[in-house]
Formats: structure tokens, sequence, C-alpha cells
């Protein structure tokens, strides 16, 4: 499949651009402000997840991850599921998060754990036994 748009960003970062490209069989281009691309992020990101009702969920096992790094997160109880919301500023799609119920944030802890015990770094938290 052709490319049939284009999605530039402005020099100033100010504004993006969405222009159809001649493969799409329309015309034109449309300029957003951070506001306007950050809702018609959002917008397309709720028809994806109306389209993905209708699917199986893929399995995380060989997915291709782009990790975020040094990013604002929080972790917050959930008092509907009595879990945990783990949430992050996403740089592409701004505040993102996923609840835990605790069966599965029991699991994190363990395997966070594990984690910090491979650690190579020799920073230690001071007071702590080395």
């Amino acid at each position: 499949m052709s490319a049939r748009m284009q999605v530039s960003v402005s020099e100033d970062r100010q504004t993006a651009t969405l222009a159809l490209l001649p493969g799409s069989g329309l015309e034109g281009k449309l300029d957003l402000s951070f506001d306007q691309l950050s809702q018609l992020i959002n917008s397309l990101g709720q028809v994806r997840a109306a389209m993905q009702g209708a699917r199986a969920v893929p399995p995380m096992e060989g997915a291709s991850i782009t990790p975020v790094f040094n990013t604002p997160w929080t972790v917050r109880p959930e008092a509907l599921t009595e879990g945990s919301v783990i949430a992050f500023q996403h740089p592409a799609f701004g505040p993102v998060g996923f609840v835990l119920a605790p069966p599965d944030v029991e699991k994190v802890v363990r395997a966070l754990t594990v984690h910090l015990g491979m650690v190579h770094s020799n920073e230690r938290p001071q007071g702590k036994p080395s």
C-alpha cells in the first residue's frame, strides 16, 4: 500500500501539517495546532480501540515496543477494582495509563524485585545494605 498522507511539523514546532498525497485520491492539507493534533490523536485512538474490539487482542510476546525514558509517572490506587493505576506522560500520546488487578500487582512487584536484583549499578541508596 502506498503512502496516502504525510504529517510534518513546522520549523518552529508550533503546528503540524497533514497533507493528503496523490495515492489518497484526494487533495489538500490541514494545519493543526498542538491541541488540535492532540485531539486528533486521541480521537484516532478511540476509533482504533473500537475497531480492535472486533478483533482478538494480539499477544505482547514478540511485539515491537518503543520504550519511553525519563518521563513523569505515577501509581495510584483504583477504587473500583481495588487495583492500581500506573500512568505516565507519553511524548507521542500524552498521559496514558492502565489498571492492574491485585493479583497482577503482586506479579509486577515480584518481577521488579527480580529486575532490581539484576541491576549492575554501584549506586545504592544511603543507609541501605550493599
